[in-house]
């Protein structure tokens, strides 16, 4: 398991076919801009050119809908590109921008990319060149596609939940198939089984069936008395973990700047809490190397977190016998964790659809609660990956849970890979 995760991620990630939006690329030449109208038409990509700032402006305001990827030359008249990028970014500060340009001085470069531009081409630009940038920004773009869902569902399905729940508002919709009926459904799964609120049901049960009444009162099963006080403590640590993931909603991230071998050595130590409970199920936590430089801008403790409720939901959902993989590295500027573990069968981890990861809705059961680490669950009731996706789009990450087939061995096993994608600080 010695392989970087840059080719881990890569295998992960380029593999997959790419939803192809539409290009805008901006540049004064004509010669150029026939030599990128080429590349495009070979490559089957929908695009627009525009000769300058002002009439790539006038092209955004009338489109239909956002382009998926700006291409855009630095040196043009009337609207050079840095004054376009920062007009672009007002309005649209999620753009992809790739920047093309003669110019190749470092400090140029440097501060070019200051204005969160994806990627920067040296002209002349090759075909191939081009056409590997374009590739990335798309996938780049699909991948931002997918937080952009996270990020609405945080702002919205996560709200409403939410605020059920703690009966500020009502929600009544008799749509079998609606968000929130489902929701209400993953919540009454949540209470209803395992320890908590349905335990207590049971041995409430238990009780009135049970119970003598004598003079002095009603004779209670001091087992069954035990079992309810236990239930008692689970309970009140579930509705603790919905306080919690309130508070973490309403807060915003407090960032410091961290080195990614500091943070790769801090996760990794971190791993250790999680070795007396492995026994359990025969597991084993093991590690790529990683050799990424750089840091980025996080909230230490929320990153422990996310990784965390990681491990864990491995742990949880991992079969007998096996091990957890985890990678750390860099890929396309986002310092990556990923974890992978085996299952005996594979889910549907995500509605094909509407495109949105089902584990990190609210209160969601794909399986029934694993107790045998309940003790380990800062969040309760299905919310473990909720706030791993809440804690990620808060930090302008990507969190990403998806099936993946591992051929390593012998036997090939379906797996389990979930992957968090943190932005590396610009230099």
């Amino acid at each position: 398991m010695g392989r970087e995760l840059d080719q881990v991620v890569d295998m992960q990630v380029l593999s997959g076919e790419s939803r192809m939006g539409k290009i805008l690329i901006l540049e004064d030449s004509p010669e150029i801009a026939t030599v990128y109208d080429n590349f495009c038409r070979k490559m089957n990509w929908d695009f627009d050119i525009a000769s300058n700032g002002k009439e790539g402006m006038k092209k955004i305001l009338s489109a239909s809908k956002p382009y998926a990827l700006y291409i855009v030359d630095l040196v043009m008249p009337e609207l050079d590109g840095p004054s376009f990028i920062r007009e672009l970014k007002k309005k649209d500060p999620n753009a992809i921008i790739v920047v093309q340009s003669s110019l190749y001085e470092p400090d140029k470069i440097i501060e070019v990319m200051k204005l969160g531009v994806f990627d920067y081409l040296v002209k002349p630009v090759t075909r191939e060149a081009f056409d590997r940038t374009v590739t990335l920004a798309f996938q780049y773009n699909n991948l931002r596609e997918f937080q952009a869902g996270a990020e609405k569902s945080n702002r919205d399905v996560l709200k409403e939940q939410l605020d059920w729940l703690t009966y500020k508002e009502s929600i009544r919709k008799s749509d079998e198939t609606s968000l929130s009926l489902s929701t209400i459904k993953s919540l009454n799964t949540s209470f209803s089984q395992g320890s908590g609120i349905g335990s207590i049901l049971s041995l409430l049960d238990l009780l009135k069936m049970g119970h003598q009444t004598t003079e002095n009162g009603a004779l209670v099963n001091n087992e069954i008395l035990n079992l309810l006080y236990a239930s008692q403590d689970v309970l009140r640590k579930q509705l603790g973990s919905l306080s919690t993931i309130l508070a973490l909603a309403g807060e915003q991230a407090k960032m410091e700047t961290i080195s990614i071998g500091d943070l790769v050595n801090t996760l990794t130590k971190r791993s250790e809490a999680f070795v007396p409970f492995l026994d359990k199920k025969d597991l084993k936590i093991r590690f790529s190397s990683c050799k990424s430089k750089g840091s980025l801008k996080a909230q230490l403790d929320w990153v422990g977190i996310v990784f965390d409720e990681l491990i864990l939901n491995a742990m949880k959902y991992s079969k007998k016998s096996t091990f957890i993989d985890v990678y750390f590295g860099k890929i396309d500027g986002y310092f990556c964790i990923a974890i992978k573990n085996v299952v005996t069968s594979a889910q549907n981890l995500v509605d094909e659809e509407n495109k949105e990861v089902l584990v990190t809705r609210p209160f969601f059961r794909l399986l029934p609660p694993v107790e045998e680490f309940s003790e380990l669950e800062r969040f309760g009731m299905g919310l473990g990956l909720t706030a791993v996706d809440m804690i990620v789009n808060k930090h302008r990450g990507i969190f990403n849970i998806h099936n993946v087939s591992d051929h390593t061995s012998a036997v090939v096993e379906p797996c389990v890979m979930s992957e968090v994608f943190f932005p590396v600080a610009s230099v």
